[in-house]
C-alpha cells in the first residue's frame, strides 16, 4: 500500500479554495502512484465547531464541498471534517473513494450496532476497522483512541492518526516526527504490531499552531518517512503490512529540541494572526525586560525587520535602556520604524506604564499595525501587568516565564541580540520561602514547576508539596493565583502553546474556600469515609418499604457509590466542556500519560 499525507495549511471554513488544493494535492499524489493520500485534521473545519446559530448553514456548505471533492479527486483520499454533538466537538473523516464517500467513524459504529443483533447500542465506541488496498486500516483522532488501539485486539495493519493537538511544550507527542524518541508513538507502533501515520497539519487555527512533521512509522520502530516541521509537504511513502523488518533505508529520529520547536511555533503564529487581521506590521513596547526583548524578537524573526515598530520607552534605568537600544540596533530596525518615549522623570512607575501603554495603542491605531504584548503566563498567572494593555496580540502570554528565559538563549545561539545584562532582571514574584534558592533563575523554574503541575497537570496542593517541597512558597503561589483570577480581565489575542491556557484553568469567580497543604493522614480515604457513613445508618433503616440490608451490603453500596462519584469527577462530569479533567493529562490533549514536565535539572527530586 503506497499511502500520502498532504501535510498542508489552510484557513478554516474556506471551503472552496481548500477543495482546489485538495484537488491539486490529489492529482499529484495519484502521479506518484498513491492508494490513499490523507490529509490533516483541521484542512476543512479547524479545531472547534461553529456556534449553534452558524451550524446548519456551516454544514450545508461543508456538505457541498464534500460531493463536488467526490467527483473532482483524483485518487481515494481520507478527509477529516468536524461536528459537534450538543456543542462537544466530534472529529469524523470522510473517506472518498470509487465515486462513494463513507464516514469511518459513524460506518464503524453501524457495523457495531448491526453485529450486536438488535440488542442494542455497543457498550464501548468502536474504532474504525477498514478494508482498503489491501490492508486493515485503522483511524484515530486522539490519544484516546490510540490508547484503545493499544489496548484492545483490533485487527489492523495501519492506524493513521489525524493529529487535532497544535503544539504544547507540555506534551512533545504534538510535535508528532519530531519528537519520536521523546513521544508516545514509537510506544503505540509496539503495542498494536501496526504501521503508524501522523498526519499534522501546518500553521494557526483558532490559537493553536501546528507544526506538521508528519511521519510514518514501522511496527517494530523504525522510521520509514518523515515531512520537515512548519513547512507544507507532499510525504509518500510505501507501507507493507506483511513486512517484518528492518526497513531498507530507515531515517534516523531527529534530536527533540522543545524550546526550538517553541520558536518556530510562536513566529508561525505572529505572522498568521497579522495575516488574519489584515495589518501591515507590529509594533512592540522596548522597555528593557525580557520579555518585551524577547516579543520584539521574536516579531523581527517572523516579519522581517521592515514590518515591525519599536517604541523604545526612557525609563530611567540606565541597565534596561541600554538592553533595549542595544536590541534595536542588533534587529537592525529601519531608523524610520524607531519611536522613543522618554519618561524617566515619571515617579509614579505604574502611571508611566500606562502612559506608554497609551503611546502604543496611539502607534498602532496610526500605522496599521498590530500592538504587541509582553505579559507571559507567569505574570499573567499571579497577577503581575494589573494597568492598562494597548496589545492586540500577546505572543507570549501562554509562555511559563522560565521558558521565555530558555528562549532568549536559544535566540542568542542563533545570532547575539539579547544583551546579556537583560538576564540580570528576571522579574522573579516575589513569594515568601524562595529565598534560600540559590538563584533568581532557580527560584522562577519553582515558581513555574508549581503553576504547570496545578494548571496543565491539575495536582492538588498536598501532592505539588509532596512532589517537591517547599510547602509555604507552593501555598503562597497557589494563593496568588487565585487571587488573581478575580482581577482578570479580557486578555490579548494568544497564541496556545501549552495544553491548558489560564483561561481554560480558571475557576468560579468568588470563591472564599482556598486550599491548604495537608498532612497525609488528614487526606480522605475511602475507607474512613464507607465507615463513617456507614455508622450514620443513613440508608435509611426502619423504613418498611426497604428491605433490611446488612452491614456488608451497606459498606460495599457507600464503597460502590463513593468510587462512582471518584471516577464521574475525575472524568470531568462535574464541569463545563472547558474545564473536564480527562484521566490522564489535561487540558485539549487528553491522555498525553506524563507528568509535569521538570522544567529544570535543580536540587528537587522528581520521585
Amino acid at each position: 500500500m503506497r499511502i500520502a499525507i498532504a501535510q498542508m495549511g489552510t484557513r478554516a471554513g474556506e471551503f472552496a479554495a481548500t477543495a482546489a488544493r485538495m484537488v491539486e494535492l490529489s492529482e499529484r499524489a495519484a502521479g506518484q502512484g498513491a492508494d490513499l493520500l490523507v490529509f490533516p485534521a483541521p484542512a476543512l473545519c479547524g479545531v472547534a465547531p461553529v456556534s449553534y446559530a452558524d451550524r446548519e448553514g456551516f454544514l450545508l456548505d461543508l456538505a457541498e464541498c464534500l460531493l463536488g471533492l467526490v467527483d473532482e479527486l483524483a485518487c481515494p483520499c481520507l478527509v477529516p471534517v468536524l461536528a459537534d454533538i450538543d456543542g462537544a466537538p466530534l472529529p469524523e473523516a470522510m473517506l472518498i473513494a470509487d465515486g462513494g464517500i463513507v464516514p469511518v467513524r459513524l460506518a464503524a459504529y453501524l457495523q457495531s450496532v448491526a453485529a450486536s443483533q438488535g440488542s442494542g447500542a455497543p457498550e464501548a465506541r468502536p474504532l474504525p476497522e477498514l478494508e482498503f488496498a489491501g490492508a486493515r486500516l485503522g483511524v484515530a483522532f486522539d490519544y484516546d483512541d490510540l490508547d484503545e488501539y493499544d489496548e484492545f485486539e483490533y485487527d489492523v495493519d495501519v492506524i493513521v492518526y489525524l493529529s487535532g493537538y497544535g503544539f504544547a511544550l507540555d506534551d512533545a507527542s504534538s510535535a508528532l516526527g519530531s519528537s519520536l524518541t521523546e513521544g508516545r508513538f514509537l510506544a503505540d507502533a509496539e503495542a498494536t504490531g501496526a504501521w503508524i501515520v501522523g498526519v499534522g497539519a501546518v500553521g494557526s487555527y483558532d490559537s493553536q499552531v501546528f507544526c506538521g512533521s508528519s511521519f510514518v512509522l514501522a511496527p517494530w520502530g523504525e522510521l520509514a518517512a518523515q515531512a520537515p516541521s512548519l513547512e507544507e509537504a507532499l510525504l509518500v511513502c510505501d507501507v507493507d503490512p506483511s513486512a517484518e523488518g528492518p526497513l531498507a533505508a530507515p531515517l534516523t529520529p531527529e534530536v527533540y529540541d522543545g524550546t526550538l520547536m517553541a520558536w518556530g511555533a510562536l513566529s508561525r503564529g505572529v505572522s498568521d494572526a497579522c495575516a488574519r487581521l489584515g495589518a501591515q506590521g507590529v509594533c512592540a513596547l522596548l522597555d528593557g525586560s525580557l520579555g518585551s526583548l524577547v516579543t520584539c524578537a521574536l516579531a523581527t524573526d517572523a516579519l522581517g525587520p521592515t514590518r515591525v515598530r519599536a517604541l523604545v520607552l526612557a525609563t530611567g534605568d540606565a541597565a534596561a535602556d541600554d538592553a533595549s537600544e542595544r536590541l534595536v540596533s542588533a534587529l537592525r530596525l529601519p531608523a524610520e520604524n524607531v519611536s522613543r518615549l522618554d519618561l524617566s522623570g515619571e515617579r509614579d512607575r505604574a502611571l508611566a506604564a500606562d502612559l506608554a501603554q497609551a503611546r502604543l495603542a496611539e502607534l498602532a491605531r496610526r500605522t496599521g499595525c498590530v500592538a504587541l504584548g509582553s505579559a507571559d503566563k507567569t505574570g499573567r498567572a499571579l497577577g503581575d501587568g494589573a494597568g492598562l494593555s494597548a496589545a492586540a496580540l500577546s505572543p507570549l502570554a501562554d509562555v511559563y516565564r522560565s521558558e521565555v528565559v530558555a528562549l532568549a538563549h536559544l535566540r542568542n545561539t542563533i545570532s547575539p541580540a539579547i544583551p546579556a545584562g537583560a538576564f540580570r532582571r528576571l522579574g522573579v514574584p516575589e513569594v515568601p520561602g524562595l529565598e534560600a534558592l540559590a538563584s533568581d533563575e532557580v527560584r522562577l523554574e519553582f515558581v513555574d514547576l508549581v503553576l504547570s503541575s496545578y494548571v496543565e497537570w491539575e495536582q492538588p496542593l498536598s501532592d505539588i508539596v509532596a512532589d517537591h517541597g517547599r510547602p509555604e512558597a507552593a501555598a503562597a503561589i497557589v494563593e496568588l493565583m487565585r487571587a488573581a483570577q478575580e482581577r482578570q480581565g479580557m486578555a490579548a489575542r494568544s497564541v496556545a502553546l501549552t495544553s491548558k491556557t489560564l483561561s481554560e484553568a480558571r475557576g468560579p469567580i468568588g470563591l472564599a474556600w482556598s486550599d491548604r497543604v495537608r498532612a497525609d493522614d488528614e487526606r480522605i480515604r475511602v475507607e474512613e469515609a464507607v465507615e463513617a457513613l456507614a455508622q450514620t445508618g443513613a440508608l435509611a433503616p426502619g423504613r418498611p418499604d426497604i428491605p433490611a440490608v446488612s452491614e456488608r451490603d451497606r459498606e460495599r453500596e457507600v464503597h460502590d457509590l463513593l468510587g462512582y462519584l471518584r471516577d464521574f469527577s475525575q472524568g470531568g462530569a462535574f464541569s463545563g466542556p472547558a474545564h473536564g479533567a480527562p484521566s490522564e493529562g489535561h487540558g485539549r490533549h487528553p491522555g498525553q500519560g506524563e507528568g509535569p514536565r521538570p522544567l529544570w535539572e535543580g536540587p528537587f527530586s522528581e520521585n
